[in-house]
């Protein structure tokens, strides 16, 4: 590797560095771990590019103690690419510290202290060890997508966690979410809220209802299109 190319790679790094701390998540930072500190569950709302995806898991990998975290994702194109964007910006090779786990597909070693993985695979896990010893702290993002495999694993994690007496954190975060319902199921849960996101996005309302949410969504795609183009 020559000089040139040395010097491109550190701004490249020093640019993902600045760029993670203009993320809104990083506001907060102090509080996140604070409330996981004192709270057995905490109940994460966040807006879609506040963040808290990347961001969340490596305050807390950094902060207490490197503990093993896993933080699922509904889609595995989501924990494949998301575990990719950790891994560089740690500078760390994708499989060592940081890694993935989708069916038919495990990047992952014993050096793994984050691990992104589909709902469906931590599903897989928890039916082989109920109390998921290896873990810390489980991450359920995009909760509000409500799968079949995330509403089961709320209820083995709850019994998981009684189980543990406390010896692990749950975490649950989401753009949206009815954070009143979680906490009526968690009763021992603290809520905190992320404001902002990394773009600004403009909000337009229709003026009468539709008949068909699909067909007007195609409609506003194509339009928009057609005026940027």
């Amino acid at each position: 590797m020559n000089e040139s190319t040395t010097h491109e790679m550190d701004r490249e790094l020093r640019s993902i560095d600045e760029q993670r701390k203009g993320l809104p998540v990083y506001a907060v930072r102090d509080a996140i771990v604070a409330s996981v500190r004192a709270s057995p569950v905490l109940v994460v709302v966040g807006e879609t590019g506040s963040g808290k995806t990347t961001q969340l898991p490596q305050f807390l990998l950094d902060d207490l103690g490197r503990p093993n975290i896993a933080c699922t994702q509904p889609r595995r194109v989501a924990a494949l690419t998301v575990a990719q964007r950790v891994a560089v910006e740690r500078r760390c090779v994708l499989g060592e510290e940081v890694g993935y786990t989708v069916r038919f597909d495990d990047k992952t070693s014993r050096q793994t202290r984050l691990k992104y993985m589909t709902d469906g695979m931590l599903l897989r896990e928890c039916l082989i060890d109920p109390l998921l010893k290896r873990y810390d702290i489980i991450i359920l993002d995009e909760a509000h997508e409500r799968t079949i495999a995330t509403d089961i694993l709320l209820g083995l994690l709850k019994a998981a966690r009684e189980r543990r007496k406390g010896s692990f954190r749950l975490i649950i975060m989401s753009a949206t979410l009815d954070v009143e319902g979680y906490q009526r199921f968690f009763p021992e849960s603290s809520a905190i809220y992320i404001r902002g996101r990394q773009h600004p996005v403009d909000v337009f309302y229709l003026s009468a209802p539709q008949e068909s949410y699909l067909d007007a969504l195609v409609a506003a795609v194509l339009q928009l299109h057609h005026d940027d183009g």
